[in-house]
């Protein structure tokens, strides 16, 4: 419960005391008395007050006294002078020392209430704005505080930082921003985008998250922009105002110059290493393959079982160039991929028949099902060949006992499911998200006798996610594994991630 308003009562005569008493008390008011100015300031300084009525004449301290003390010791309170005798210069003087009205005496209990109601309301606005402009104060402080840290983490940032208003305009930009685009004076602010990074995919990606075509407010967009030899990948946001509206966006630049250049010198390694051991492994090949037909004459069952050997590791590490080669295109984003429209159905028929007798050699069963009319995908041959074949050959090797190898095709509409599932050993939970990572392989001693690079599955995830695919694997141990290719077909190959 708020505690009742103080009001003190100062006058040498107890009549007027116990009176006032009587009148305010009924108001709701805490009454509290003093016999002069000196036991005024006295209780001023144990006791919270809010308005003060005073006797102009009194012995030991008289009002006047009273207002310099109490307006230098406790400003603010209001003082309302109480006299019978006082003339319109004392009036004057009192108030000039800072009195807020002055009363004769006899007043009115109407009178006197009000003139108590009217300085009490004045104290309690004084006070309320004594509060709003301390506060208002902090705030500032606090902002000023918020704003100087802000820009000493931004401008101490490594990566750049580059801020946009509603118009699209930049209104702070980082100097490790400026540092790497190489601007030496920075331009106005707030100024044109353009003035800073003219790139046009940036600029719609900013505009976009700017018009709110994101309704997802943790939105960012990724995107790699490359300034002459400068390569930066930058995040963007939007940040938002009380209203939900979109107030600005914010980008973070991370300069990733070094790891392209590292990357492409990787590159241009592998494919210099993989074409100078290309050729010679070719040409030995080719020898091994003359001496085993007997054109150099006559084998014996042992040589020929050695050069067997020799002429199968000489095949692998030729497919091993191969996937290196074949990898680092795709990486490097240059690969050939001659997306047409293609009828899945002939080129899965035409893998099963290709692998089926080495499937008959392992006792397995190739098993295709797929409809007689299936959409089209928008695809590379190519690339789907060895994507199937990858997949078709790691069920064949994974099935040591035999068993069904099952290719199967569902329309889903906008995207085209293909279900590669065997019977073999399975793959245990803790190694089933990393199969796709390149050189990894399942090691168990039921896969010792696969012969394989590591590639094969890293190759597949790259050649679908280059068709806008998804490629997802299941597997049960001792039951086998089921590999799911999703692709968009023709009519929606433009509108349709089959990622999502």
């Amino acid at each position: 419960m708020n505690e009742p308003y103080a009001i003190l009562v100062v006058d040498d005569e107890k009549v007027l005391r116990d009176g006032c008493t009587l009148i305010l008390k009924p108001e709701g008011y805490r009454v509290l008395t003093a016999m002069n100015g000196q036991e005024a300031l006295e209780t001023l300084a144990s006791e919270t007050v809010n308005v003060v009525l005073c006797d102009l004449k009194m012995p030991v301290m008289g009002a006047l006294e009273v207002l310099e003390q109490a307006s230098a010791l406790h400003p603010g309170i209001p003082v309302i002078i109480m006299t019978g005798l006082g003339t319109v210069a004392d009036a004057v003087e009192c108030m000039k020392k800072g009195a807020y009205d002055f009363v004769t005496k006899p007043f009115s209990i109407d009178h006197l209430i009000l003139v108590v109601k009217r300085a009490l309301e004045k104290h309690l606005l004084e006070q309320q704005t004594r509060q709003l402009q301390e506060e208002q104060a902090r705030n500032l402080y606090n902002l000023a505080m918020e704003q100087s840290r802000m820009h000493t983490i931004v401008n101490c940032m490594a990566d750049g930082v580059l801020v946009t208003n509603r118009e699209g305009e930049v209104v702070l930009c980082n100097a490790t921003l400026l540092q790497l685009l190489g601007v030496n004076a920075p331009p106005a602010q707030p100024g044109p985008l353009q003035d800073y990074l003219d790139d046009p995919d940036f600029k719609r990606a900013i505009d976009s998250l700017l018009a709110g075509d994101h309704p997802d407010r943790g939105k960012l967009i990724a995107q790699e922009l490359c300034q002459n030899r400068l390569h930066l990948r930058s995040l963007s946001a939007p940040f938002y105002g009380p209203d939900s509206q979109v107030l600005g966006t914010v980008t973070v630049f991370h300069d990733i110059t070094s790891f392209k250049e590292l990357d492409e010198m990787k590159n241009d390694f592998v494919r210099m290493v993989s074409h100078e051991l290309r050729s010679p492994l070719a040409a030995i090949k080719q020898q091994h393959a003359v001496i085993l037909d007997g054109l150099a004459g006559e084998l014996t069952g042992k040589q020929r079982e050695l050069l067997t050997r020799a002429h199968a590791k000489i095949q692998g590490l030729l497919d091993l160039i191969n996937d290196l080669l074949d990898l680092t295109k795709m990486e490097a984003g240059y690969g050939q991929l001659e997306q047409v429209p293609l009828d899945l159905r002939e080129t899965l028929g035409e893998m099963v028949e290709l692998l089926r007798e080495r499937a008959a050699s392992q006792k397995i069963v190739l098993q295709l099902d797929i409809p007689a009319a299936i959409p089209l995908i928008q695809a590379d041959r190519r690339s789907m060949e060895e994507v199937f074949t990858n997949l078709v050959s790691n069920a064949i090797n994974y099935s040591p006992d035999g068993g069904e190898v099952r290719i199967a095709a569902i329309s889903h509409g906008d995207y085209l499911e293909v279900v590669i599932t065997d019977q073999g050993i399975g793959i245990e939970p803790e190694e089933l998200p990393k199969i796709f990572d390149k050189f990894y392989r399942v090691k168990s001693p039921q896969t010792r006798q696969v012969i394989g690079t590591g590639l094969g599955l890293a190759l597949v995830k790259g050649l679908i996610e280059a068709h806008r695919g998804a490629v997802e694997a299941e597997s049960v141990v001792g039951m086998g594994t089921t590999f799911r290719v999703k692709l968009p077909t023709v009519g929606a190959a433009k509108g349709v991630d089959a990622r999502k």
